[in-house]
Parts: C-alpha cells; sequence; structure tokens
C-alpha cells in the first residue's frame, strides 16, 4: 500500500512509466501465546517489497526483466538447477475471472519463454 501512496502522489504521464519502488520495510505483528514458533512466526522482522508500475503493453516485458533478474541473482550465489512454476488464482481473490486469465495468460507465456532459453 505505501508504494501506491508515493505512486498516486503527483501527477503521471505514461511516458513516465514503468516506475519501479523497492524498500526494506521493518514489519511487526501481534501473535496470540503460543503462537511463536522459532523463526516460522517471529514478532517481527524485515520483508523486501517491491512494485512496478507500468502500462498493458509494457506488462509482459517487464515480468521477463524481473525473472531474469531474479534468475541472475540466484545463478551468482550458485544456484544452477532451479524450478519455477506458475501459481494460479486462489479460491479468494480480488478481481474479475478475466483479469485473472489475461495475467496467467502473460505469466504462462514469460515462463514458457524462460524454460525456451534455458534448454
Amino acid at each position: 500500500p505505501g508504494h501506491v501512496q508515493i505512486f498516486k502522489h503527483g501527477l503521471k504521464s505514461y511516458r513516465d512509466l514503468p516506475v519501479k519502488l523497492a524498500e526494506f520495510g521493518n514489519v511487526h505483528r501481534y501473535e496470540p501465546s503460543g503462537a511463536l514458533h522459532g523463526l516460522m512466526r517471529v514478532r517481527g522482522f524485515t520483508q523486501d517489497d517491491a512494485h512496478i508500475f507500468c502500462t498493458e503493453e509494457q506488462l509482459a516485458a517487464e515480468c521477463l526483466r524481473i525473472n531474469d533478474l531474479i534468475l541472475s541473482t540466484y545463478a551468482d550465489f550458485g544456484f544452477d538447477e532451479i524450478s519455477v512454476k506458475l501459481s494460479t488464482r486462489p479460491d479468494k481473490r480480488v478481481g474479475t475471472d478475466e483479469a485473472w486469465d489475461h495475467a496467467e495468460a502473460i505469466m504462462s507465456n514469460v515462463l514458457e519463454t524462460i524454460r525456451t532459453r534455458s534448454g
């Protein structure tokens, strides 16, 4: 939500897109007694968060670009055998089925491009 507020501040033009925002944020939550389990459920942690605001026409290229960045980072740390899977719409979701169909098709094409390039 913070990145949306930042993006909404001031006038924007489609020529400014894509806009990419990232941060490391401190997250705190209240957990009932007995719910904390080592590192699985903690009261506070630092979480990375990133958003890309782009046009519909830029969507596939931006999805491919961020996936390439992630895979490149994995390779830099010596992770060579990476399994990538497509997650589809959950039972509880926001948005229309048409929007989900469109997003899933884009991500499926991006994943196929990645698989084709890596052999």
